[in-house]
């Protein structure tokens, strides 16, 4: 294949990274960087898409190039993954008329789901786009922004995610992947893999506000000389269509046949199932694959690893302190406590939560405090809580027939063997951790291999895939967990009513 390099930069919600692989596979660079949300008011989650999505892309191109030492010639293609599915308007000159309204975190848009489902109806919503309206849907979130921002409405040319938009910044193309099409409900019909042109008119938005959509892994354009200025990239380097962050995901662990699945442990906490057909589970998300034929059963919590980060920020100064990561000192420390920490359960509703409640007012607890826990209890009920989670969507894809063979842990939470310890032992199945988990980059780059002709099939990533550990259930551990989750179930309902009253103060 002579001297071929592929780039893929995941831009996700709290950091980005990113990573060039020969045609081996071989990463020769990879690198990161961070970068925080705006959240002007209660509910609203929201990127800059130039300082955030842009400036990222184009620090880690300029990084990677110089550190792998090649000449960017050289590169055979380009893979972008990002959060999704974001909602950015655009005008004429391809300029954001504003910040971002990200994905399920962002809750602004309670009273356009309701109007949507009463002009439409719930039915006919679900018949069409395979999935209730949540705020993970994006058709509300551009009714919103039609209500709220008129002025900005009449001048806008498109609506793009962010995967689209940085496709569009190096292009100059505005193209959508068919799987982040998938959650504009209800614009996108599931079965059809296509938009919907009778739910453009209901929903009173304008079809070519939308780019039509394409498979991931189709050319998308190319690098233009403005974009090679600004990245370092060749003027010509093929781009391609690109997805979302944690479907990239399921690519670079191989989890692309039916029933195999991710754990992904990322600042929101997801789960996302490969199938061959497709299914539609009731209370969770049904979407086509970035892979053609192929769809995905997913859910998501609302945070994850953002509690980790709250706590480390609000709670433990001291560990900050020290020489070494914050998170392995937090977690030998709640290493030392007991599964249950001696009667904690905490639910990590921190910004509501998703699937499957889909309820934007569910808030916090951390119920069985005493005088006698300490911050070690605390921090494994945080870990302890999200594995909760974990089993509850497990379960929720099992009744509704969702097929789990296999699962395999990736994000940057993943790294911890207490904290994969700790899920296995809550939901009881095996999880594998692969070997240098590079994560979304790595399968936005192998697309971009599939795209250019570098790569006939999956055959050389699954190849190279190495299982570096398997984390099984304890099982004496899990009848323990077994009871604590019982109490965690029942928590959400028996406190759902003063949760809502709390948001509702809180929101004052």
């Amino acid at each position: 294949m002579g001297d071929e390099y592929l780039l893929g930069i995941d831009i996700g919600t709290s950091g980005s990274s990113g990573v060039i692989v020969d045609s081996d596979l071989t990463v020769v660079a990879s690198d990161s960087v961070t970068h925080d949300v705006h959240a002007p008011n209660p509910g609203w989650v929201e990127h800059d898409a130039d300082e955030v999505w842009w400036h990222d892309f184009r620090v880690l191109s300029d990084r990677l190039l110089s550190a792998a030492g090649i000449d960017a010639g050289d590169v055979a293609g380009v893979g972008v993954s990002t959060l999704h599915a974001a909602m950015l308007p655009v005008d004429g000159d391809g300029d954001p008329l504003g910040r971002a309204v990200l994905y399920g975190v962002d809750t602004r848009s309670t009273e356009e789901i309701e109007i949507l489902n009463d002009r439409i109806g719930e039915e006919r919503i679900y018949d069409v786009a395979g999935n209730a309206l949540t705020f993970q849907s994006v058709g509300p979130k551009i009714l919103w922004y039609k209500r709220n921002e008129p002025r900005k409405f009449e001048r806008t040319e498109r609506i793009v995610d962010a995967t689209g938009y940085l496709v569009y910044r190096l292009t100059g193309n505005y193209t959508m992947d068919n799987a982040i099409a998938g959650y504009f409900h209800p614009l996108y019909n599931l079965s059809e893999v296509a938009w919907d042109d009778g739910m453009f008119d209901e929903v009173g938005i304008p079809r070519d506000l939308l780019p039509d959509t394409r498979w991931s892994t189709e050319i998308a354009g190319h690098v233009t000389a403005e974009a090679a200025a600004a990245t370092g990239l060749a003027e010509g380097t093929p781009v391609i269509v690109g997805t979302g962050d944690a479907i990239a995901s399921l690519i670079s662990v191989g989890a692309t046949r039916g029933g195999e699945s991710i754990f992904m442990y990322g600042t929101t906490g997801v789960i996302f199932t490969t199938l061959d057909e497709e299914h539609r589970p009731e209370g969770l998300w049904a979407l086509p694959h970035c892979l053609e034929g192929k769809y995905i059963a997913a859910g998501g919590m609302a945070t994850s690893g953002a509690v980790l980060r709250w706590f480390r920020d609000e709670l433990a100064a001291e560990e900050r302190a020290a020489d070494e990561d914050a998170y392995e000192l937090l977690d030998r420390q709640a290493a030392e406590v007991d599964p249950g920490s001696e009667g904690l359960v905490l639910l990590p509703y921190f910004s509501g939560e998703r699937t499957p409640m889909n309820d934007e007012a569910a808030r916090g607890t951390i119920t069985g405090l005493t005088l006698s826990h300490t911050k070690a209890h605390l921090y494994r009920a945080i870990l302890e809580g999200i594995g909760y989670g974990f089993r509850h969507h497990l379960e929720a894809m099992r009744e509704t027939g969702v097929p789990i063979r296999t699962v395999r842990a990736i994000g940057g939470g993943a790294r911890s063997p207490l904290w994969r310890q700790i899920v296995s032992d809550v939901t009881g199945v095996t999880q594998e951790y692969v070997s240098d988990p590079i994560g979304s980059p790595l399968g936005g780059a192998y697309l971009a291999g599939l795209g250019t002709g570098v790569f006939d099939d999956l055959a050389p990533l699954e190849a190279s895939i190495e299982v570096a550990d398997r984390t099984e259930p304890d099982h004496d551990t899990r009848a323990i967990y077994d009871e604590y989750y019982d109490v965690y179930r029942d928590l959400y309902p028996q406190t759902k009513a003063s949760m809502h009253r709390l948001a509702e103060l809180g929101n004052r």
